[in-house]
C-alpha cells in the first residue's frame, strides 16, 4: 500500500479520535520524512514494516544509537509512528494507541450505552476487580475497532469482524493474545446472552495450540532474594511496609491481591495460622505463618502502619490519608525499587513483580521434599498441572533457591 494512501486514512482516524493537533503535526512531519526516505531509497512511495525500520535506522540511527537496550521516549514515539502506518496497512484501523489520559478511547454514544450495561452486568460477577478491569477495557478497545470498520450497531457483528480484530494482535506475547482472547470471548458470550447477537461467536474463537509450560515462570535464588531483602530499610515504617509483604509472597507464595486484602482477623497469633478466602478462586486457604514472617507483620502493625482506624486493612499507603492499596495496584514498583538499590540487573529478569516471588515459593518447597499436592494447597492452585508450570525447574538449579525462614531472621 502507498504510503499517501496509509496517512490519508490515519488523519482521518486520529481526527476522528480527536487527538491533539500537537500530535498529529508530529506525525504528519514524520510522514514526510518518510516519504521523502521512500523515494529517495527505492524510488516508490511503498511502505512496509521493513522499509520503515530501516527509515529509523537511516535516520536516527535507531539500533545502533541504543543505550543499555532500552528505548529513550523519544525514540519509543518514533517506533509508534511506523507501527501505526505498518498496522494501519494491513488492518485499516488505529491500534497499538497509547492508553493514556490526553488520546482515551472515546466510544459513540451506541456503544457506549452497549459499554455501560456489559459494565453493570461485569458487577454482578464473582470476577476479580483486575479481571473486571481487563474485560471492560477490551470490550471498549473491541467496540473501537468495530466503530473504525464503520459498523453501527452490534448486530451486524460478524466472525470476520472478530478474527479481523484478534490479527491486530500479531506480535503481541502468547500471554496477552491469551488475555485478549478471553476478554473478547467473555463480551461476546454477554452479547449472544442479552440477544444482541444470534450467534455465539465466541465458541468459533480458539487459541492457538501453544502448551501453557512452553514458558517457565522465573524463580529468584536465594542470593539474589537475600540481596534484595537485604537492601529494605527496616528501621522506617515504609521499609517495614514492604519487607512484610515481600516475605509474604517469598516464603508463603500468597498472591499480590491477597496480601494488600489481608485484615487483622487473617491471622490467628496463638495458633500461628493464617486464613483467607482467595481473592482469585475464591476458596478457602489456611498456611502455618512462620516466626521470620509472623514477626515481620508484628512488627509493621506495631511500629510501621500509620495510626489509622477506618480500615482493618493491614497494609496501607504511608500518604493522606493512609487508605488501602488499590485493586489496580500491584505493587511491582517497590520490587523493582529493591532491585535496584541491591544492584540486580533487572534485564536479566523477564519477570520482577510479586508473582516472580510466588514462582519461588513454590520451587523451594519443592526442594524442602514437600509433596507436590502440598505445595499445590500452599499456593492455591486448583489443579496440580497449574503447580507443575511453576516447578519446571532443573533440580540442581533448584538447590540454590533453598531459603528457610531462618535465612530471613539472621539478615
Amino acid at each position: 500500500m502507498k504510503l499517501e494512501v496509509i496517512t490519508d486514512g490515519l488523519k482521518t482516524l486520529l481526527l476522528e479520535n480527536n487527538y491533539n493537533p500537537a500530535t498529529i503535526h508530529f506525525y504528519e512531519r514524520e510522514w514526510n520524512k518518510i516519504d521523502t526516505f521512500l523515494k529517495q531509497e527505492y524510488n516508490d512511495t511503498e511502505f512496509d514494516m521493513e522499509r520503515g525500520l530501516k527509515y529509523l535506522e537511516c535516520q536516527y540511527g535507531f539500533v545502533s544509537n541504543v543505550k543499555d537496550h532500552t528505548l529513550s521516549q523519544q525514540r519509543v514515539q518514533l517506533l509508534r509512528v511506523v507501527h501505526m502506518l505498518e498496522d494501519y496497512r494491513l488492518h485499516q484501523v488505529l491500534t497499538r494507541r497509547y492508553y493514556a489520559s490526553k488520546n482515551p478511547v472515546t466510544l459513540n454514544p451506541y456503544f457506549s450505552s452497549i459499554q455501560d450495561r456489559y459494565l453493570e452486568y461485569l458487577e454482578t460477577t464473582e470476577l476479580s476487580f483486575s479481571t473486571k478491569e481487563h474485560y471492560s477495557s477490551t470490550s471498549k478497545v473491541f467496540m473501537d475497532y468495530l466503530s473504525q470498520k464503520k459498523l453501527i450497531t452490534i448486530e451486524q457483528i460478524s466472525m470476520d469482524h472478530c478474527n479481523g480484530y484478534l490479527k491486530t494482535l500479531a506480535g503481541y506475547s502468547f500471554k496477552t493474545v491469551e488475555q485478549q482472547v478471553c476478554g473478547i470471548r467473555h463480551f461476546l458470550r454477554f452479547l449472544f446472552a442479552q440477544g444482541y447477537l444470534l450467534e455465539n461467536y465466541a465458541d468459533k474463537i480458539h487459541m492457538p495450540s501453544i502448551s501453557k509450560s512452553a514458558k517457565v515462570p522465573s524463580a529468584w535464588s536465594a542470593d539474589e532474594l537475600k540481596t534484595m531483602i537485604g537492601s529494605i530499610d527496616r528501621n522506617n515504617p515504609i521499609g517495614k511496609r514492604d519487607y512484610a509483604m515481600i516475605l509474604l509472597a517469598s516464603v508463603l507464595g500468597l498472591r499480590i491481591g491477597d496480601i494488600k486484602a489481608l485484615v487483622f482477623s487473617n491471622f490467628n497469633w496463638e495458633n500461628k495460622q493464617l486464613s483467607i478466602i482467595q481473592h482469585k478462586t475464591h476458596k478457602p486457604l489456611t498456611l502455618p505463618v512462620p516466626d521470620a514472617v509472623g514477626w515481620a507483620v508484628i512488627d509493621y502493625i506495631k511500629n510501621g502502619r500509620p495510626s489509622f482506624y477506618e480500615t482493618d486493612r493491614i497494609f496501607v499507603k504511608h500518604m493522606p490519608p493512609f487508605d488501602p492499596i488499590g485493586d489496580a495496584n500491584h505493587m511491582e514498583q517497590i520490587i523493582v525499587k529493591y532491585m535496584r538499590k541491591a544492584g540486580i540487573d533487572r534485564r536479566k529478569r523477564k519477570h520482577s513483580g510479586f508473582h516472580s516471588l510466588r514462582h519461588s515459593a513454590g520451587s523451594m518447597l519443592l526442594e524442602m521434599e514437600t509433596p507436590l499436592p502440598v505445595i499445590t494447597n500452599i499456593l492455591g492452585h486448583s489443579d496440580p498441572d497449574i503447580t507443575a508450570v511453576y516447578l519446571k525447574t532443573d533440580l540442581e538449579k533448584l538447590a540454590e533457591c533453598i531459603l528457610t525462614p531462618e535465612d530471613f531472621r539472621n539478615e
